[in-house]
């Protein structure tokens, strides 16, 4: 390769590694409103398939959605909320693949009792290296139960937690029914608004006269660009 070439090409790398250094944000949960299926108009609640909620997965065969408002229970966003104590106690979940390793994950989901009070465990699991649960592979990210009341919706938020930092596998987001007011394994654990969110981590600093270098090789390239065509 002629030096010339040379030159451009290292320019052209150190440019295109200044130019990948901004961070940036992304919301990576899928149909965290429960908005669909749409119940459309039947104002009342419905079993769904886990196959036809697009996002999410659960341990019981169905997924239990209500539309707002349905005995007085309006939902915390859009028209549409999932009650977790289904068919019985169960882990309704979603695997959320893409978190680069280091980035900073902050969640936050809306929940609500039925009756009395609902406490429910909400937990992010690195998958490992197969994708998937079980193998011996799985960190847990963050583990934690929460309880709500019938006086209205608890927006929980993983900012007021410790930072949780992604290993770079696939991430499973999961709510576990614990306990119910109701006192019956299939009433209770509203849940609404759930959002996962992964901050890049901090792109590492580049030495203070990298950019300097650049524009003398950008310069010097020129330069002999110019003589060679004189």
């Amino acid at each position: 390769m002629r030096p010339v070439s040379m030159v451009w090409v290292l320019a052209a790398a150190m440019l295109s590694a200044l130019s990948a250094a901004s961070p940036a944000q992304a919301a990576t949960v899928a149909n965290g409103g429960f908005e669909v299926p749409d119940l459309g108009d039947n104002p009342r609640f419905r079993f769904r398939s886990a196959d036809s909620v697009p996002g999410w997965d659960s341990s019981a065969r169905d997924i239990e959605i209500w539309a707002n408002g349905f005995s007085r229970v309006t939902s915390y966003e859009g028209t549409q909320h999932v009650e977790l104590n289904a068919r019985g106690a169960g882990t309704l979940f979603q695997d959320v693949a893409g978190i680069a390793e280091g980035s900073s994950l902050t969640f936050e989901f809306a929940h609500r009792a039925r009756r009395g009070t609902d406490v429910l465990r909400f937990a992010l699991t690195d998958l490992g290296g197969d994708g998937g649960p079980g193998g011996g592979d799985d960190t847990t990210l963050f583990s934690d139960e929460f309880s709500a009341s019938t006086a209205g919706w608890v927006l929980n938020t993983g900012s007021t937690f410790s930072p949780v930092t992604a290993l770079g596998g696939t991430v499973r987001l999961s709510f576990t029914a614990v306990s119910t007011g109701s006192g019956s394994a299939s009433v209770g654990n509203f849940l609404d608004a759930v959002s996962l969110t992964a901050e890049a981590p901090p792109a590492v600093p580049l030495p203070a006269g990298v950019p300097l270098l650049v524009s003398g090789l950008a310069a010097l390239a020129l330069l002999r660009r110019r003589r060679a065509r004189g």
